[in-house]
Formats: C-alpha cells, sequence, structure tokens
C-alpha cells in the first residue's frame, strides 16, 4: 500500500452530480446568480473559472500604470505574479517566517513607497492569519489589499476578513471542496466590482465539454490514489523511468502556463457553477471531517519536528508541510514506509526589478519542505505511524548537527 500524499476532495456522489449537470445543464445564468447570493447576500461577489481569472479581472478593470508596484507575501503560487508582471506591474516580496507563514506588519510599511498599488497576502497550507494589522498599514497610505484565501476555504460563512478590497478563493481540482475549477471573489468597492463584471461578461464561456473532460480526468484520477492500486501505479512508472512527481503535477495543474491568458479569459460553464453550488451548500463539512485528523498529525509530530502553521487557530488542514534539511532522505524513507510525500507547486515570489534579492524565510520555506501524506480516509495509526517516522527523522537530523556544528 501506498498513501498518496494528498486526495480529491469530492465524493462520488458530488461526481456523478457534475456529470450529470454536464450532460444536462442549468440555465448558466440562473445559477450563476445563485451561487453568488451563496457567497455574499450583499451582492459582492463574482464567480469565475479560476482563481488566476479573478485576480486577472481585477487588473484588467484596475489599469494601473507600467511600472507600478503590488507587494506579495514571498510565498505563493507562480502564477499570480507572473500575471502581475504580464499586466507590467512590478512584483516585490514580502518575506514570511517559514515556521509561522506570517509577514512583518514593519517589513511591510517599510517597502510601501508612492508606486504601491496593492498588497496580496497569503493563507498557507489551510491555515488562517490575522491580517488586520497589515490592513491597518495599507490603509495609511492608500494601498488596496488582496487576500488570497486559494488554500485557506472553511465554509461560506467565512468569506474572508471584512476590510480587505478583495477576498480570492479557489475551487480548483485539489482544493477543498471542489468543483473541478471555479473561483469566487468579493470585491468591496462597487464601481470596482460593476467595472470586473462588464469585462467579465465579454469573455467567451468555457466549452461544457472541457469541464467534462477535466471531470473524468480528475475521477479516473481520483480512483488511481487508492493506496493499493496508487502503489502499483508507482511502482510501474518508477520501472519505465518516468518521473512520478512532475507526471502528478501536470495531471493535477489548472491551467497549463503556457496558455494562461487565452485560458483563464473565460467565464465558467452552467455544469462548473451547478457543482460550485453543490459544494457551498455542504457548508463547512469538507473541512471539519479532516480537522479532528489533522490535530492528530499534528500531535503526532514531535516539538523537534519543524512543522509550519503548528499553532495556526483556525486551520483546515489543507496540506501538511515539515521543514528538513535534507528534504529528499526524509522523503525516501517515507516511500520506503508506504508514504509518498510530495514537493510543492508553491514558489517564491521575486522582484522583477531586484532579481537577486532574497527572502531567507521563503526560501527555506519552500526549499526544505516535505508535503505529508494526509486524507481523511487514512485511519488515525497511519498518521500515528506517520508522526513517529517524522519525528525520528527530525530527532536524527538534530543530534547529527549537535555533533557537526552548524
Amino acid at each position: 500500500m501506498m498513501w498518496p500524499c494528498k486526495g480529491f476532495d469530492f465524493s462520488w456522489e458530488d461526481w456523478a452530480f457534475g456529470l450529470e449537470a454536464s450532460l444536462s445543464p442549468p440555465r448558466r445564468k440562473t445559477v450563476r446568480t445563485r451561487v453568488e447570493r451563496l457567497w455574499s447576500e450583499e451582492g459582492e461577489a463574482i464567480a469565475c473559472l479560476t482563481v488566476r481569472s479573478a485576480f486577472d479581472l481585477f487588473l484588467r478593470s484596475a489599469q494601473w500604470d507600467q511600472g507600478d508596484e503590488i507587494i506579495f507575501s514571498a510565498v505563493t503560487v507562480p502564477d499570480i505574479p507572473i500575471l502581475a508582471r504580464r499586466h507590467g506591474l512590478r512584483t516585490v516580496p514580502l518575506d514570511i517566517d517559514p515556521i509561522t507563514t506570517a509577514w512583518d506588519v514593519a517589513a511591510l510599511e517599510e517597502r510601501i513607497n508612492p508606486k504601491t498599488r496593492a498588497v496580496v497576502l497569503t493563507h498557507l497550507y489551510g491555515a488562517r492569519l490575522d491580517i488586520g494589522p497589515a490592513i491597518e498599514v495599507a490603509r495609511r497610505h492608500g494601498v488596496l489589499v488582496i487576500e488570497d484565501c486559494a488554500e485557506a476555504y472553511a465554509g461560506p460563512e467565512l468569506p474572508g476578513h471584512a476590510e480587505a478590497d478583495l477576498n480570492l478563493f479557489s475551487f480548483g481540482p485539489m482544493k477543498t471542496a471542489t468543483a473541478i475549477g471555479g473561483g469566487l471573489v468579493r470585491v468591496r468597492d462597487a464601481k470596482v466590482r460593476e467595472h470586473m463584471r462588464s469585462i467579465l461578461e465579454r469573455d467567451p464561456v468555457q466549452p461544457t465539454s472541457e469541464h467534462l473532460r477535466r471531470l473524468i480526468s480528475c475521477g479516473a484520477l481520483k480512483f488511481s490514489s487508492t493506496p493499493r492500486l496508487f502503489a502499483i501505479i508507482i511502482a510501474v512508472l518508477e520501472a519505465l523511468g518516468v518521473e512520478h512527481q512532475e507526471l502528478i503535477h501536470r495531471l493535477t495543474r489548472s491551467v497549463s502556463p503556457e496558455d494562461l491568458l487565452t485560458r483563464i479569459r473565460q467565464q465558467p460553464c452552467a455544469a462548473l457553477l451547478a457543482l460550485l453550488e453543490r459544494r457551498l451548500y455542504q457548508g463547512a463539512t469538507p473541512v471539519s471531517r479532516r480537522t479532528e485528523l489533522g490535530r492528530a498529525l499534528f500531535g503526532a509530530l514531535g516539538p523537534e519536528v519543524d512543522l509550519p502553521t503548528r499553532d495556526a487557530e483556525p486551520h483546515g488542514y489543507w496540506l501538511i508541510p515539515v521543514l528538513m534539511s535534507e528534504p529528499e532522505a526524509l522523503a525516501r524513507e517515507l516511500r520506503s514506509e508506504g508514504f509518498y510525500p510530495m514537493s510543492g507547486r508553491l514558489e517564491i515570489v521575486t522582484d522583477s526589478s531586484i532579481p537577486t534579492a532574497t527572502s531567507p524565510g521563503a526560501e527555506r520555506l519552500v526549499t526544505e519542505s516535505v508535503y505529508l501524506s494526509f486524507d481523511p480516509d487514512m485511519p488515525v495509526s497511519e498518521l500515528e505511524r506517520l508522526g513517529r517516522i517524522v519525528t525520528a527523522a527530525a530527532r536524527k537530523a538534530e543530534n547529527a548537527r549537535e555533533v557537526t556544528g552548524p
């Protein structure tokens, strides 16, 4: 048996519903209105194809000058800062602590200058950070705050910080409560929101066939991720010399970088919106059913383990990384024990004007992370065994450092 790093967060009943909606779609505008009202009774929500689509839509509406700046917390998915640069904006990283994943508010204030237009603050791994102090700093300087909650969905009752200008949520294939796509953005400013809506209405609608193809693909991947079958697949790929981690990343990626703008500048089809509506009606259930297990794994990881977001509350346990100075050694040991760890897709945001600038905390988080196997289907006994293996590896590494010195 081999436990995958992460399972798809949909049931076969959800999958069958999505299939039916693809074959017999509802009225798109009607279901879109219902989804947006579910997310915001005040009418502040816009349903988009992906969270990247939502961010790009905002930048298309902003029409800032070339060379204007956006500050990003220094670890995020690569497509978001790439989009900013494609709009002619300078990306400026704000380093984060590799354990808490929080940013330094004083450092944020230092980076704001007359060309700064917005700051993007990203919640990582399912944990929620307090962005209130950063909002206070941004308000003093007239800078917009974009809260990236793509990894931190916890149900419609928690749609993001009330004082952020934008709140971004993702329902992509590997996200919590996935609809095999979809993004929701809450926009506080009514003029900005209506401008974004008018731009979106001119974009083409995603072909239903495309959503159906992705639904079938994700269903096949979910079936393949059952522990016994997954172990066989990995063994076969290794025998064939296939780099299986890269293959998994490619198969589960929402949008390929080669045709990024073309793919994201579409309206979501009716079938996607119908599945998203179903997932929203499930409320916090997708998170609550794994919270107890997440706490069990956190408890099994001893204090010797450098565990990002260990003390965060609330926490949705979307991904669980640990930091190791030799991540590949731990990955090999875990695979030998029946756990399949992964490297992450997150990247370090670079300063597009000063590419040599570094973010030490972000670099440690990205380069040393090993993402542990974690899924609600895993028995507590397996999670505890996983915790013991990782804790023993951390102790061994700590003892080696004490012998050899820093």
